[in-house]
């Protein structure tokens, strides 16, 4: 338990060393920090005040139905912080370099897995406990509840909820490598997709929103009513539901009926942190030591397995080989990709972000959004077009942000090359764009095209994207180059540090423009639409303009900073 202390005694001074450094740069980073996640709360608070002032006091919907909407939400919420954990935690728990000099201590495998695990789940679940925070506020503050309320929710119901989902993240990566070990990870990946993808498509089948509305309103006007009945077996023994059950019943202040579901998380969270410690004593060091062998290339496995963690030969091959490319542009290109492949966390990510892609889509084309009224309907399109913005944000700093980065020490290599670091930078913001453009007006079209067919809501629509397009890729570009880590060879982590949070919650701020900016022309277009047979474009010609002008706004500053940054680390 010493060396344990020790070592978190350590991080923790380190940390508030970091934070309180007297630098102007860092200075202004934790203050700009402090304005931009506390803008971000703010805005948080606010959006969930409003959403639940609306469903219940204009909606009428009910408090059940209600607290079934927030169940399905803090279900997304459980499948994001797990994969989240779950990708973050290959890196922190076997690819880092202070794990390697942690295993040469005299510190049992147990506690590095602890130390290790603590510092994996605050490191890729902060951003979400913020946001899980400001909506529990804004959601108490329509109820009117007392101060301690919010502090045992967070502390005790929340968190349980959160560990729960980060514990199952970690204890299912030791089993997935120790079975990739004897059925080869090709196979075992392809099986993960499909239980994650699975599970999800049967939740949100089983529990289909429209399906309990229709439900529900038959009842009308007696929606306060408890409605347990209409609850699927299966739903009953998810932590999100118990979570929705908690608020519901304390809500109306029968906390005899709300201390089952407070026992359940807590001591499911109990239990499974006690068996995180048995199976860490028992898998941990062996799966450490199987991804080691894989990363040094040793054949502990096999062959098929290892090459899926190494370049494919014909990677290798193709920089012998002259394309149409100029010479300097092709080795970059090539140098980029070989890299990508050889990381597996790169297109692990890859595959779950097209994995998500896949049910979004698919879970919109089972919905039937349906309304007659013109401001449901520009609503819905606004929530849909919100969810690409994100999902195109979410992209653009994952695998956009960490490129500069990504050049390590040997950035020297580069700066001494006959290629302009100006030429560099631009050759990063046009592939990027080219990416990143490619996937989100995809997801731009078949999204509209299952909301509705229609030819002038397309354009306008792929015009937006466009445009959201153009402002991301160039905001993580520079403020990846600003926020540089050229110590730090993990992307992942690099896409988690305090720079890449302020980028995306300034990225969810621009979006969050980009919606205003359209929702009174969009209700405009589906009030003509309804009103007569015919209409005009022009509707969409000046939040157009708007946003164009907003974005290249952002798009020129970015690059200038950028730019500067870049030549400044290169000196």
């Amino acid at each position: 338990m010493r060396e344990l202390l020790v070592v978190l005694n350590t991080r923790a001074q380190s940390f508030l060393k970091r934070v309180f450094e007297l630098r102007w740069q860092t200075v202004v980073q934790n203050i700009s920090s402090l304005l931009i996640f506390g803008g971000f709360a703010v805005a948080v608070f606010l959006v969930a005040r409003f959403a639940t002032d609306y469903l219940i006091t204009e909606a009428h919907i009910g408090l059940f139905l209600f607290h079934r909407f927030l169940s399905m939400l803090l279900y997304v919420f459980f499948v994001t912080v797990n994969v989240g954990n779950m990708i973050v935690a290959f890196s922190t728990l076997y690819k880092s370099q202070e794990v390697n000099f942690l295993m040469s201590l005299p510190i049992s495998h147990a506690k590095i897995f602890l130390i290790k695990f603590v510092d994996n789940f605050f490191y890729s679940s902060s951003t979400l406990t913020l946001l899980g925070l400001a909506m529990l506020l804004g959601y108490g503050s329509f109820f009117d509840l007392p101060w301690y309320y919010y502090f045992f929710v967070m502390f005790f119901i929340m968190l349980p909820f959160m560990l729960i989902a980060a514990i199952l993240a970690i204890t299912t990566l030791m089993l997935l490598i120790k079975l990739g070990t004897r059925i080869g990870f090709r196979l075992l990946l392809v099986l993960v997709l499909c239980v994650y993808s699975g599970g999800v498509y049967l939740y949100f089948n089983a529990t289909n929103p429209m399906s309990l509305v229709e439900d529900v309103m038959k009842l009308w006007p007696n929606v306060n009513e408890y409605m347990g009945y209409l609850d699927p077996p299966f739903v009953k023994v998810l932590p999100n539901h118990w979570v929705a059950e908690f608020l519901y019943w304390s809500l109306h202040g029968e906390y005899a009926r709300a201390l089952p579901y407070f026992s359940m998380l807590f001591l499911t969270m109990l239990g499974l942190i006690a068996l995180a410690g048995l199976m860490a004593r028992r898998f941990y060091y062996e799966s450490w030591l199987a991804i080691a062998d894989l990363q040094a290339g040793r054949p502990a496995i096999s062959g098929k397995t290892r090459s899926l963690f190494a370049s494919s030969s014909f990677l290798k091959a193709s920089f012998l080989k002259r394309s149409f490319l100029k010479p300097h542009w092709d080795v970059l290109v090539k140098r980029d990709l070989s890299l990508f492949l050889r990381e597996p966390s790169q297109w692990l990510h890859l595959l779950l972000m097209v994995v998500l892609l896949g049910m979004f889509l698919v879970s919109l084309a089972t919905l039937k959004l349906t309304f007659e009224q013109p401001a449901m309907q520009a609503t819905a399109f606004m929530i849909i077009f919100m969810f690409n913005g994100f999902l195109i944000a979410s992209i653009a700093l994952r695998f956009v942000f960490p490129t500069v980065s990504l050049e390590g020490d040997a950035f020297w290599c580069v700066r001494t090359s006959p290629t302009q670091l100006s030429k560099l930078y631009w050759y990063k913001v046009v592939t990027a764009l080219v990416g990143v453009g490619v996937v989100a007006e995809f997801l731009s079209f078949v999204s509209v095209f299952l909301f509705r067919q229609d030819a002038s809501l397309a354009l306008v629509s792929a015009i937006i994207i466009f445009f959201v397009t153009l402002t991301l890729t160039g905001l993580n570009v520079g403020a990846g180059s600003y926020f540089a880590m050229y110590k730090e060879r993990n992307p992942i982590r690099v896409a988690s540090s305090q720079g890449a949070s302020l980028t995306f919650l300034a990225s969810m701020l621009y979006l969050t423009v980009v919606v205003t900016l359209s929702l009174i022309p969009l209700n405009n277009y589906f009030t003509t639409w309804h009103a007569a047979d015919g209409f005009s474009i022009r509707w969409a010609l000046m939040p157009l303009a708007v946003i164009a002008i907003i974005s290249s706004v952002i798009f020129a500053f970015s690059t200038r900073v950028g730019l500067r940054a870049i030549r400044n680390d290169s000196r």
